[in-house]
């Protein structure tokens, strides 16, 4: 693409921050829609968006259509980050859901790497063009599987069906509670707006997780500049030349991530003893696994730091990386299961104002963590950042002891932190 363009490698990242700044804005406006016109409409609109506009991608003329169109996808295919722990909530009662919410966790931790390791063979062997015909495809078939089998879970939009259904069959004035509700501009403005930020501003557990949140990804997208730099041929790297092959390496946050998700049934038995010590949900205890798999992220960092060198085994980094990708699917599982837990049907909101942070600081960090591993060098820019991700480690414990006090804070956490 920079060839075919003549643009810079600093331009094509633009592109890609535009597209995580609509990751970081969609959720803000269509998690709080979510929750006011159902689930299942705001999936298959944005959803809908989102895989058209690979069209003009694949066919773009200019580096213009590819930036504008990158933000809007961002922004379309945000939907996912935030409803999903809505839907989770709708569906699974709370001491039910840690089982979704960790495959939630998963695709969200293995998502970017696994894209990273297909994305890298396809634009090898086929061209860049083919990525966006290939997405297309794959959404496409995603858009009829919403269509045909997503059904809503939203229970106040179920009930007002079923009301209204009820209503024109009988010819009595029953009336839901959603039905009553507001619908002009102003609320809906409210709504999709206030709501969300309100939140990241007052409720101290959302703007607690989503500084913990935001921390962890850029660290995340900061260390992603290491897979190139260290097996590729600039940088004093390992010298390998096909990008597929270089980028196949980012799979082993994948390999981690997997790992730790395994040992979702431990962290599952933990919970419920907690739970049933206390009689109702105890989300403090979302926590447990991440007391001893944190210090995993700095560790793991510092292995691939010091053993990125080209005269060292290549395995030897990817050993470090999957350490830190068992760590990091950890605490982020640590992290929405306590948001899903604690604001209960307002939980897309309370994820919008989380996953918004990330977004946010997944749009800036990538424009300036070339220069940074240029100017430091691979190693040393790698353990600068496992030096920063020891500061990750007394939160889990904060949290697991501490928590309570937080949620007793946050006003609609509070209201429905023991829904069941």
């Amino acid at each position: 693409m920079e060839e075919e363009f003549g643009f810079s490698a600093e331009v094509g990242t633009v592109g890609l921050s535009l597209y995580v700044l609509g990751f970081a804005l969609g959720p803000m406006c269509l998690a709080p829609l979510s929750e006011f016109f159902g689930r299942r409409p705001v999936y298959l609109v944005s959803w809908t968006i989102f895989t058209l506009f690979q069209l003009p991608l694949a066919l773009a003329k200019n580096v213009a259509t590819i930036l504008v169109c990158r933000f809007i996808q961002g922004f379309a295919g945000s939907t996912p980050l935030a409803n999903t722990g809505g839907v989770v909530h709708d569906v699974f009662a709370v001491k039910e859901a840690g089982y979704a919410v960790a495959i939630y966790a998963l695709s969200s931790a293995d998502g970017p790497a696994l894209g990273n390791v297909i994305s890298g063979y396809l634009a090898q062997e086929a061209g860049w063009r083919w990525l966006f015909w290939t997405y297309l495809i794959i959404f496409g078939t995603f858009l009829l599987v919403i269509f045909f089998f997503l059904p809503e879970t939203r229970s106040t939009i179920i009930l007002a069906r079923k009301t209204k259904a009820l209503r024109a069959a009988t010819g009595l004035p029953f009336w839901a509670e959603h039905e009553l509700v507001k619908k002009d501009p102003g609320h809906l403005w409210k709504v999709t707006i206030v709501r969300p930020f309100s939140f990241l501003w007052n409720e101290p557990i959302t703007y607690l997780c989503a500084g913990i949140n935001g921390y962890i990804f850029g660290i995340v997208f900061l260390s992603n500049e290491a897979f190139p730099l260290i097996f590729g041929s600039g940088n004093g790297g390992h010298g390998w030349t096909h990008s597929g092959t270089v980028n196949a390496t980012f799979g082993a946050y994948a390999v981690g991530a997997i790992l730790a998700f395994l040992l979702t049934p431990l962290q599952e038995s933990q919970y419920r003893a907690a739970s049933a010590r206390r009689g109702t949900s105890d989300p403090e205890a979302r926590w447990w696994s991440s007391l001893w798999a944190t210090p995993l992220m700095p560790l793991g960092l510092m292995i691939a730091a010091w053993t990125s060198y080209p005269h060292l085994p290549w395995i030897a980094p990817l050993i470090g990386m999957t350490m830190f990708g068992f760590g990091f699917y950890i605490i982020i599982a640590a992290i929405l299961n306590y948001v899903v837990d604690g604001y209960g049907h307002y939980s897309a909101s309370a994820l919008g104002g989380v996953v918004f942070v990330r977004n946010i600081v997944g749009a800036i960090f990538p424009l300036f963590s070339s220069q940074m591993f240029k100017g430091m060098g691979n190693q040393w820019a790698l353990f600068l950042l496992s030096m920063v991700s020891f500061l990750m480690v007394p939160i889990p414990i904060y949290f697991f002891f501490r928590g309570k006090a937080a949620r007793d804070r946050s006003p609609y956490c509070a209201e429905h932190a023991n829904e069941d």
